[in-house]
């Protein structure tokens, strides 16, 4: 019984999407009795819309089920962020943009931006409050990031994001510790499909978020340091993969 549990457990985190999906659930979990019933609700509501907005829209346009774990991750990403004291609404709305835009969004049959965040990111141009109430334990956080980040092997954007970040905020005489979001470090920032692969790219990908962190905290500090930031190196990851491609193209010919 024993080795069937552990063989169990050990097919369930090598698919990394599982270890992310737990870790949400328990950090919601640790948020309940503070966010009560509606917290609950706000959650299981934002999931199931991203759900449900991933199936019609696989239907329709790809004609092809397909598995939910990411939708579910974007769910609980977006409804664990939005302040769960907006009208439901919002909610609902802000899911549906965050599925539509990996369906709309996309260059050369693949989408530029984590989906959860670039929800986000149109939930703050629009006023609405970020609360980051899903960062309810840094410490499970942590544990289960440097888990990802080194099996992903995307280690490199978290040394290059901590890097820049903790060196531009700490020489204007803010404390970086005091501003990091780690859940934003070690969940959002290094989403495999947006975030690029390999040590040279993902350094340059984590220290342009970490860069422009900084920017918008200087410049535009009305609308969420983290996600503004992550937009733009998303941008750069599409158009760093659009150039290797033009060079592939030019070295055939």
């Amino acid at each position: 019984m024993g080795l069937m549990i552990r063989d169990k457990w050990k097919s369930f985190v090598k698919n990394k999407k599982n270890v992310v999906i737990l870790l949400l659930s328990l950090l919601v979990a640790i948020k309940i009795p503070q966010g009560g019933f509606r917290l609950i609700l706000w959650i299981l509501g934002g999931v199931s819309t991203c759900c449900l907005v991933d199936i019609l829209l696989n239907r329709v346009i790809r004609k092809k089920k397909i598995s939910l774990q990411s939708a579910i991750i974007s769910g609980f990403i977006v409804s664990g962020i939005l302040d769960y004291s907006l009208d439901w609404y919002l909610l609902v709305v802000f899911s549906a943009i965050a599925i539509a835009s990996k369906f709309l969004i996309r260059i050369d049959n693949k989408h530029v931006f984590n989906p959860a965040n670039f929800a986000l990111l149109i939930a703050a141009l629009f006023r609405q409050p970020l609360t980051w109430n899903i960062e309810s334990n840094t410490y499970l956080i942590i544990i289960a990031g440097i888990y990802l980040a080194v099996t992903l092997k995307k280690w490199p954007h978290v040394l290059g994001f901590l890097l820049v970040f903790s060196s531009t905020f700490y020489f204007s005489g803010v404390n970086p510790l005091n501003m990091i979001s780690y859940f934003f470090l070690f969940i959002m920032l290094i989403e495999p499909k947006t975030s690029g692969f390999g040590k040279g790219r993902g350094f340059a990908f984590g220290s342009i978020a970490g860069l422009m962190s900084f920017v918008m905290f200087k410049c535009m500090a009305q609308i969420d340091i983290f996600v503004s930031s992550l937009i733009v190196a998303n941008i750069f990851n599409a158009l760093w993969i659009k150039k290797g491609q033009k060079n592939v193209l030019k070295s055939c010919h």
